[in-house]
């Protein structure tokens, strides 16, 4: 313990005196690069969770889309359009509608691009547009785009402005769409699925995160617009035809950004840390209903869109943020260094303590106290990963189930403590018979289980049989003369059709009681 005790405070006091060497050198030699670099990296993980979250929102949208373009309802639909089938597919897209207010239109438009059903979500009141104002959206970016997509492929469009009739709604709704073709049963498509979501409660969560970070952050669509943290006038400047743009305002900063996904850009105004967001995570869609993805699942695609989010921080507020006395610095880190030591010897104790108890505590949980053997606990476990393998592998995988004949008269003619030291006895000349692969376990009483990877049912014969002569020849002695055992040995191998390693255990059972029938010191296998 000693021992183990020092070595403990030396991993700890030798590497936290470094550390915190190096730490001290750093802030008497260059505090306000570090402290620069620790903004970097608050900024940089911010921004990360904005994206991360970006992502995340939208996993029930796009299982939302695909529940109802997959739908027993919209393949009733697609099969028979008549009257019935269209009332079923618009109260299904109403009811999604009120539960989602969000979704401020859901549509369904044929293979040339004309609505055919059509819910409008204002106020949290579905409105079932009549087929008479049904409009064609052929020639919209959207639905040229997302009907050139497989079935189970997604779309999602830019975050823009909804238009009606060709005009910017009033106020405006920023949108973004999700659409996905819909297929009948024999393959073909017959046109898209189209949910419209105002994404209110993202951009709140956005600016929520905004508002914990140093700089002044913005969110740029992938063409450099702004679509958020600027004034109104210059928000959605590519829906009013407008050509300013943070590209045009910094193509040093926005250079960087057209090349990596994430980064940081030094201008002679201050620091610029951007990140990507991609609303289509593909690398996260498994977890989406009925989404398949594709071995390039991690890469986005050509048409996937994605925003920026850039924090600016100025010259003057780096130095703000930077500015921590040196003296204070080195004060507090020296404090620390001189307190390391107390701390490293504390942590060691309460480590080695730890330790050894939790060597005490595993070995409790898995060793039979009388013979040290595995318990059945321990057993369950390596028995059913030893199964896993040998089934998934299809190796072979035996199983012995060892017994003592007569035990019980053992125990009335000589007592219990004779009694154990025979079952130690008995589960030693077994040990002496294991492979390192092997495991023997005391199973329960005088029943003892020996697992045998890689061994067929006539290896574990042979090795059952050997075992029964050892134990045979062997006699306890107990002090008083010897005490002659014998074992039952049932034995059993793997099966195709077994489902867990409790199969084979049962078999080897049966065999344990059918050797004791036919006589006791024998062997059976199944």
């Amino acid at each position: 313990m000693k021992r183990a005790l020092l070595v403990y405070f030396l991993q700890v006091f030798i590497p936290a005196s470094v550390l915190f060497c190096g730490i001290f050198y750093i802030f008497s030699n260059q505090t306000q690069k570090y402290e620069l670099q620790t903004i970097k990296i608050r900024e940089e993980s911010a921004l990360k969770s904005a994206s991360a979250l970006t992502s995340t929102l939208f996993k029930q949208k796009l299982s939302d889309l695909l529940v109802l373009a997959e739908g027993e309802i919209m393949r009733k639909y697609l099969h028979n359009d008549n009257i019935q089938t269209w009332t079923q597919v618009t109260r299904e897209f109403s009811l999604l509608a009120r539960r989602k207010p969000k979704y401020v239109q859901i549509r369904l438009m044929d293979i040339d691009g004309k609505e055919v059903v059509r819910v409008n979500n204002k106020n949290e009141e579905p409105n079932i547009v009549p087929k008479s104002q049904l409009q064609d959206k052929s020639d919209r970016y959207y639905f040229k785009e997302a009907i050139t997509f497989s079935q189970g492929e997604i779309y999602i469009s830019p975050l823009d402005l909804n238009m009606e009739q060709g005009v910017i709604e009033e106020p405006i709704v920023p949108t973004i769409r999700f659409a996905t073709p819909v297929y009948d049963g024999y393959g073909t498509n017959r046109g898209i699925l189209i949910i419209n979501y105002t994404p209110a409660e993202l951009l709140e969560k956005i600016e929520d995160i905004f508002n914990t970070l140093a700089g002044e952050t913005i969110m740029l669509n992938n063409d450099g617009y702004w679509l958020m943290g600027v004034d109104d006038e210059n928000l959605w400047g590519f829906m009013y035809g407008s050509e300013e743009t943070f590209s045009s305002e910094q193509p040093e900063v926005w250079k960087a950004i057209e090349n990596n996904k994430s980064g940081s850009v030094t201008t002679d105004s201050g620091l610029y840390i951007f990140q990507r967001a991609y609303p289509l995570n593909r690398a996260g869609l498994g977890s989406v209903e009925n989404i398949q993805l594709r071995p390039d699942a991690d890469q986005p695609k050509r048409q996937d869109l994605y925003w920026i989010y850039v924090s600016y921080i100025s010259k003057d507020r780096l130095n703000d943020l930077s500015s921590i006395p040196i003296h204070i610095s080195t004060i507090i880190y020296l404090l620390q260094f001189i307190t390391i030591g107390l701390i490293s010897g504390v942590f060691a104790k309460k480590a080695v303590k730890k330790k050894f108890a939790s060597i005490k505590l595993q070995q409790h949980a898995t060793t039979d106290e009388l013979t040290g053997l595995s318990n059945r606990r321990e057993l369950q476990k390596t028995a059913e990963m030893e199964f896993k393998r040998a089934y998934r592998f299809n190796r072979d995988y035996s199983i012995l189930m060892i017994d003592l004949d007569n035990f019980k008269e053992i125990n009335d003619s000589y007592g219990h403590s004779i009694g154990d030291e025979v079952l130690k006895h008995n589960a030693s000349i077994c040990l002496n018979s294991t492979r390192t692969e092997d495991l023997l376990a005391r199973y329960g009483g005088e029943e003892f289980v020996m697992l045998l990877p890689e061994t067929n049912i006539e290896g574990a014969r042979q090795l059952a049989e050997r075992i029964c002569q050892d134990v045979r020849e062997q006699p306890f002695d107990s002090g008083r003369g010897p005490i002659a055992i014998t074992v039952s040995i049932g034995v059993s191998e793997i099966d195709p059709d077994d489902i867990s390693y409790s199969n084979i255990l049962e078999r080897a059972d049966s065999a344990l009681y059918q050797a004791k029938r036919e006589g006791r010191n024998r062997v059976v296998t199944v």
